[in-house]
């Protein structure tokens, strides 16, 4: 399935209103732009793969951008932590030793929540979404087998 273009306007498939010396010439112009169009092709192949190459080192620069941000943000906050502690206003305040930085506490796992339907009662139908029980399903088929 070889593609071939329609003949310019002015020229027929038999070529009948040019000579055989105009219609040599014409091959060969479109030789030498054939050799032309397959340089501009390689060079544009060449400059795609030069763009992404650059897209990935933008992409690398962008996060050694950021890390360096957040190192930068990380030694901010030390350095104001030492200087509260120079000012006695963290660490060993009252002579009895305190703890530095203060690590988050964990909430109980189990969480209950309650909900009443005795007050304003309507009668229509609700679709309701729970996320997060993907063992309920498999539980509730379980259950209807015993």
């Amino acid at each position: 399935a070889f593609w071939l273009p329609r003949f310019p306007a002015g020229l027929t498939m038999a070529g009948e209103h040019l000579t055989a010396a105009e219609l040599r010439a014409r091959i060969e112009e479109q030789r030498a732009l054939q050799v032309t169009l397959r340089e501009e092709r390689a060079t544009a192949n060449l400059e795609i793969e030069e763009a992404r190459e650059r897209q990935q080192l933008r992409r690398e620069l962008e996060g050694r951008i950021h890390m360096n941000g957040v190192y930068r943000e990380s030694i901010r906050l030390k350095r104001h932590f030492r200087t509260r502690i120079d000012n006695d206003e963290a660490g060993d305040v009252d002579g009895a030793p305190q703890q530095t930085e203060k690590k988050p506490t964990r909430t109980p796992s189990l969480a209950k929540t309650t909900v009443s339907y005795a007050s304003a009662v309507v009668k229509r139908e609700y679709v309701w979404e729970v996320q997060g029980l993907s063992w309920l399903e498999q539980q509730i088929t379980q259950e209807e087998r015993e």
